[in-house]
């Protein structure tokens, strides 16, 4: 699997991917968002974004293409956006969903209480109105050993 930062003329298949997905996509042109493309083969198997910078930033609309979900891809992509944004000097990686919460938590991360998140986060268009009042917040502490490959 190789991972790929999404320029501008990739954000029509981006913004379509997470369309179908039900995620969504209003902002992903926006200022401090970094999508990135996961291919295997040379097709697109998966999508998955960062916003912000320093130690808190918030995990944006992963998703994986259908024909190739339920093969453990989601852990995978999870895992080198984890590493991307530890690389990046983050010690946290925030959430919101509507329903993967069991994906997450499976994957380490916890759920909070919205009023939990750092200012930054509670400040984003995810936070603010994006998503649902009824989307779930995670977090997830990076450590050392995500860093490393």
């Amino acid at each position: 699997m190789q991972m790929f930062k999404i320029e501008a003329n990739g954000l029509i298949q981006l913004r379509e991917a997470l369309s179908q997905a039900a995620l969504p996509f209003d902002d992903v042109s926006d200022p401090g968002r970094q999508f990135f493309r996961f291919e295997m083969d040379g097709k697109w198997i998966a999508y998955g974004g960062l916003e912000g910078a320093g130690q808190d930033i918030l995990l944006r609309s992963l998703v994986v293409c259908e024909l190739y979900r339920g093969k453990g891809l989601g852990k995978a992509v999870l895992s080198e956006l984890e590493r991307y944004a530890a690389s990046q000097g983050a010690l946290r990686l925030h959430l919101l969903t509507q329903s993967a919460t069991g994906f997450f938590t499976t994957n380490g991360y916890e759920i909070f209480d919205k009023d939990e998140a750092p200012l930054a986060i509670r400040q984003t268009a995810q936070f603010k109105h994006l998503c649902p009042a009824s989307a779930a917040y995670l977090r997830k502490s990076l450590g050392t050993a995500v860093v490393s490959k």
